[in-house]
């Protein structure tokens, strides 16, 4: 799960878990003052830290020993690669998903980076260290993804830049990179079990089960084609995502959930605008969907950029496309087949991929209409 945060005068509030989001923004104080915990709090929050170090610790060796039978080992690269960018890992004794990436801070306070980059386990991730195991490859993946695709800098939540995806990108995006995080984490978790068997049994609830991604990898030519399957497979999962709901697949639940960080963030940033200011809307093409792809090891979309279907949302809802126009009319933003690509608009700035993903961390201004 990707959160950015918002920056209240209190708090770090999240935005983009649907199950925090509305309740936890509405009510943070406005006072600054967190509430006083008790010593037994206290005492409680050291024990769960001590818990997480010590699981960490035998994740770590999980992962290390990771070996893929085709790619040979793997979990160093992995650990490595995600130890290189992320700024920290650390619990919210208060959060409801068992983990969650955080990229972006908005506003980000003077000096401060957009770009926030960590990852936060709530207290169910400790359960035991195969839960953790499962939180932490997914969450590892969703890091990797925004140091290689520039599509994910494209956001509303994005201080450092005016440039970001319509309306539907932003489904699609969110869908894409919940695809990927999902598919590498259960490879990744499928290649622990020989270290840890009762993995398999703790992400049976997970959209794309360990022992789903070893049945379609056996049945697969290749790791390639078993992530291009389990991809498919894991977006059309059936269940009840919110109480009361009908059931549908998860990609609906991935889809009101970008919605609603969509169209709140929009607002601030609209009503936010200095004169003279401007937001850019772009729709993205297949090299952005590779780059989602790309996080680590093999490409979960594949490699070939002209595939339509990788920049169309399959079964969007009457629903969800009703909004996504009603988003765009409210915000006259222009129909997405009529806006320039993210490609088209850093070429229009003579700007780079690579330049526009490092704005983040610079915490300026980046791309608009008047640049």
């Amino acid at each position: 799960m990707v959160e950015p945060v918002k920056k209240e005068p209190a708090e770090d509030t999240e935005l983009r878990d649907g199950k925090n989001a509305a309740g936890d923004a509405a009510s943070a104080p406005e006072t600054g003052t967190p509430a006083e915990k008790s010593p037994e709090d206290i005492a409680r929050e050291e024990e769960q830290r001590a818990q997480m170090v010590q699981q960490l610790t035998t994740v770590d060796g999980w992962m290390e020993r990771l070996h893929d039978p085709a790619l040979g080992g793997v979990g160093l690269a992995f650990l490595k690669a995600a130890g290189s960018v992320l700024k920290r890992e650390d619990i919210d004794f208060d959060m409801k998903p068992s983990a969650g990436y955080h990229s972006f801070i908005y506003p980000p306070k003077p000096g401060q980076d957009s770009f926030s980059n960590y990852v936060l386990y709530g207290a169910e991730a400790l359960e035991n260290a195969e839960r953790l195991m499962g939180a932490r490859t997914h969450e590892f993946v969703h890091a990797l993804q925004y140091q290689t695709a520039a599509a994910l800098h494209a956001d509303p939540f994005n201080a450092a830049t005016n440039i970001m995806v319509s309306p539907y990108d932003y489904l699609l995006r969110k869908e894409r990179l919940e695809q990927d995080a999902y598919v590498k984490g259960a490879w990744l978790c499928a290649l622990a079990a020989a270290d840890a068997p009762d993995i398999v049994k703790v992400m049976e609830s997970s959209p794309l089960p360990v022992s789903t991604f070893q049945n379609i990898r056996a049945q697969s030519a290749d790791l390639t084609d078993a992530f291009e399957k389990a991809a498919r497979d894991c977006r059309n999962l059936l269940g009840v995502w919110t109480k009361d709901a009908e059931k549908t697949v998860i990609a609906d639940d991935w889809h009101a959930r970008a919605i609603d960080e969509y169209e709140r963030m929009m607002k601030y940033r609209h009503d936010n605008l200095q004169a003279g200011e401007t937001l850019t809307f772009v729709r993205m093409d297949g090299a952005d969907i590779l780059e989602i792809g790309a996080s680590f090891g093999p490409n979960t979309f594949v490699a070939d950029a002209h595939n339509k279907s990788l920049t169309e949302i399959e079964n969007l809802s009457p629903a969800h496309a009703q909004k996504i126009a009603e988003i765009e009319k409210k915000y006259s933003i222009a129909p997405r087949a009529s806006l320039p690509t993210l490609s088209e608009a850093f070429a229009a700035a003579g700007t780079t991929r690579a330049d526009f993903i490092a704005m983040a961390a610079r915490a300026a201004i980046g791309i608009s209409d008047a640049a």
